[in-house]
């Protein structure tokens, strides 16, 4: 019986370098050059050093996602600490970056059982902490959560934010101006003020 392969810790250098050398080419061109060469090469190391760190190329996506998903609640969380935090919360899902390599996960996890899982997993976990966080602000700000649901708040900015960031690359931006208009609207009714960086009426 074969010795188990021996695996690089978790928190060598190295190890490092290839999840955020992966990161990097799935944001920069996508999951058809997603190839143990190009992560390599990306990390400025030697390809085969890929294979003691991670089993299989999954392994490494799985790092990939768990990373992302590391640095979206610490940017959750500080978007709840910030003066306006649901003003914050919409800025964090419009975020154009978020939606690129959103969208070369989604592609991914469409052939591989495994990193279909845990997206999903990540994803109803983050969904339920916004619910949460975006439930206790409105109650904090006696806003009848009758008329306007945490949960559809969430739901709906969430897949607006979407929609916006992958139309507006393809160049498809009608109505989207308007739209926001009404997102700015329902973020002032629901107590936060104009952007920080807006101009004085």
């Amino acid at each position: 019986m074969a010795a188990p392969r021996r695996m690089g810790v978790d928190g060598a250098k190295n190890r490092g370098l290839f999840v955020e050398a992966a990161e990097q080419l799935l944001r920069e061109e996508g999951y058809s050059a997603f190839t143990a060469r190009q992560v390599a090469a990306k990390a400025g190391l030697k390809t085969q050093l890929i294979y003691y760190y991670f089993q299989t190329m999954d392994d490494l996506i799985l790092a990939v996602v768990q990373r992302i998903t590391t640095h979206r609640l610490a940017r959750f969380e500080q978007a709840m600490a910030s003066p306006q935090p649901l003003r914050a919360l919409w800025e964090l899902h419009s975020d154009p970056a978020g939606a690129v390599i959103s969208s070369e996960l989604q592609a991914i996890a469409s052939h591989r059982e495994t990193i279909r899982a845990e997206i999903i997993r990540s994803a109803r976990h983050f969904r339920a902490l916004q619910i949460e966080a975006v439930s206790r602000l409105l109650e904090g700000r006696g806003v009848d959560q009758q008329a306007y649901p945490a949960a559809a708040i969430v739901a709906i900015t969430t897949a607006f934010a979407r929609a916006l960031v992958t139309d507006t690359a393809l160049g498809v931006s009608d109505g989207y101006p308007e739209a926001v208009m009404l997102v700015e609207r329902a973020l002032r009714q629901f107590g936060e003020g104009p952007p920080p960086d807006s101009a004085p009426p």
